[in-house]
């Protein structure tokens, strides 16, 4: 069984919504551990309502391809509306990432462990930072905490406050 580091981003105006759907139903086959703090953070990459950013830590006991199908299975039944034609980003409700996880690096198909572009994204680091800022990233051979330190990425990220009472 191997540990893996998911991120959940949403931009939908449901977006708390959005994330605690999400972590239900990954926790069908997935088994969570332990979720991050929620993270408010620009949208990377194009024009749109900032992001919400959640790392949840996981065990997983396969293939990465299946786990990567099942994220983009819970993608779809949470709205995720995919544009094969898309040349930027867009909006999403739900977005799922495995960032990284216990096996080092991991290269088959599409499935790429670490993401590729992890290092160069503060609303990444930031958030894996929190819990995770000692996991090694195995091509870097530094540890998350220290990526951050040397992240050039200069968005805000900063806590969701929440209006319950």
């Amino acid at each position: 069984m191997h540990r893996v580091l998911l991120m959940l981003g949403s931009n939908a105006w449901d977006a708390p919504q959005a994330l605690a759907e999400a972590q239900e139903v990954l926790n069908e086959r997935v088994q969570i551990i332990r979720a991050g703090s929620i993270w408010q953070t620009p949208a990377w990459g194009f024009e749109g309502p900032d992001f919400l950013n959640q790392v949840l830590e996981a065990h997983w006991e396969g293939p990465l391809e299946a786990l990567m199908a099942w994220a983009l299975e819970v993608e779809k039944r949470l709205g995720r509306v995919r544009n094969p034609s898309a040349t930027t980003y867009e909006n999403r409700r739900m977005d799922i990432d495995l960032i990284l996880w216990s096996g080092g690096e991991y290269r088959v198909d599409s499935v790429v462990v670490p993401h590729p572009r992890m290092e160069i994204r503060r609303f990444v680091l930031h958030p894996l930072a929190e819990h995770w800022g000692e996991w090694q990233h195995p091509i870097q051979k530094c540890t998350v905490s220290e990526l951050l330190t040397r992240c050039s990425d200069e968005n805000l990220i900063h806590l969701h406050q929440t209006t319950e009472n």
